[in-house]
């Protein structure tokens, strides 16, 4: 889901921000939508030479760009050794998860009472296009439209706080939702957890919503249970 800023009035007399400003701020946004978006690796290193040259910016400029990072727990600076983009472990997961079902709850049921029409045409255009990619066993095709569907749901519940808070809680959950989709039989099972939402969402039953997203949501923590025994079995 694209981030959304929305900008403050200026304050009588306020001056413009400074080019510098507008760049490093360009730049933060730039690196902090890479590495949610999974173009960067957990615990991969960030090369301080590579990525000031793909953002344009100087190594100073990058350094107040990664700290800023840093306080937002996106990356771990070391010293002598740069940044990397920070790991999270199965216990935090467990327990970014557990917020992120209150949420997800909460915006399933507001999506049930104000989704437009056309809102719910997408979410129906989500679903057929996780359909098909089930059918192909095309796991990345899949992944990228249950993102989808998740993020059109957001959208629909018309909450920005809403939105703005599991925006946050996307970033360390990336490794493990993948490590879920390979436990066999859960691409289906999932499928058919969205469709239930989906109908509770078109009749405009938001208490059945926010249950079945908040199921569905336990659902993925019981998953990630068993992709570890799976991992565990096998090392």
């Amino acid at each position: 889901m694209t981030e959304q800023v929305v900008p403050s009035l200026p304050r009588a007399g306020a001056k413009a921000p400074s080019r510098e400003a507008a760049k490093l701020e360009q730049a933060y946004q730039r690196l902090k939508k890479d590495i949610i978006g999974g173009v960067y690796s957990p615990n991969e290193r960030l090369v301080e030479a590579q990525v000031t040259e793909k953002l344009g910016i100087s190594r100073n400029t990058l350094r107040t760009v990664m700290a800023r990072l840093e306080h937002e727990g996106l990356v771990v600076l070391e010293p002598n050794r740069g940044g990397r983009v920070r790991s999270f472990t199965l216990d935090e997961a467990h327990d970014i998860l557990r917020v992120r079902e209150a949420l997800e709850g909460l915006v399933a049921g507001l999506a049930a009472t104000r989704a437009t029409d056309e809102q719910r045409e997408r979410l129906r255009a989500d679903l057929a296009e996780t359909d098909d990619a089930l059918k192909a066993d095309d796991v990345v095709r899949y992944t990228l439209s249950n993102r989808q569907f998740h993020a059109d749901v957001i959208e629909a519940a018309g909450s920005p706080m809403a939105a703005s808070l599991l925006e946050s809680l996307n970033f360390p959950l990336v490794k493990f939702q993948f490590q879920a989709v390979l436990v066999p039989g859960r691409k289906a099972e999932s499928l058919a957890e969205h469709h239930e939402l989906l109908e509770a969402i078109d009749k405009g039953d938001a208490e059945k919503a926010e249950q079945l997203a908040r199921k569905h949501i336990r659902q993925v923590r019981s998953t990630l249970e068993r992709a570890e025994e799976i991992a565990a079995a096998t090392r």
